[in-house]
């Protein structure tokens, strides 16, 4: 299989935010660089109604014929009223139905470090389906 270093694409993600009691779901687009088959440069900004978030990491794993198997570690900001730190870890299974498309699931664990305000460190669990193209 080719690879091609650039990756863009959109997603469809949502999260809980159960320390605030909220689960809203966003649109946001995606970019890559894949250096290696294994090791790809990471990059994502969601809307949602009333916040955004942006993440930049890295994408770690295999990838085969059709499939892939990856985690991911990115670091960034959720932006409410204000900006907080977040970071997000978690795994990615990705389907190839041609050489220059990729379909992703994520799943992954947002953590949001809301600082000195009074809801500290939050977990917050977010799933996410993509579409990418290769070039």
């Amino acid at each position: 299989m080719a690879i091609f270093p650039f990756e863009i694409g959109a997603v469809l993600t949502g999260t809980h935010l159960h320390k605030i009691d909220e689960a809203p779901i966003g649109i946001g687009a995606r970019f890559l660089y894949n250096f290696t088959k294994q090791f790809a440069l990471d990059t994502e900004v969601v809307g949602y109604p009333g916040k955004t978030s942006a993440l930049f990491g890295t994408k770690t794993g295999f990838r085969f014929d059709r499939f892939g198997v990856f985690g991911k570690g990115r670091l960034g900001f959720w932006h409410f009223s204000r900006s907080y730190f977040a970071a997000d870890t978690g795994g990615v299974l990705e389907y190839y139905p041609s050489s220059r498309t990729v379909v992703r699931i994520d799943i992954g664990d947002t953590i949001i470090f809301y600082g000195g305000a009074q809801l500290g460190t939050v977990h917050n669990f977010q799933p996410g389906l993509g579409f990418s193209y290769k070039f």
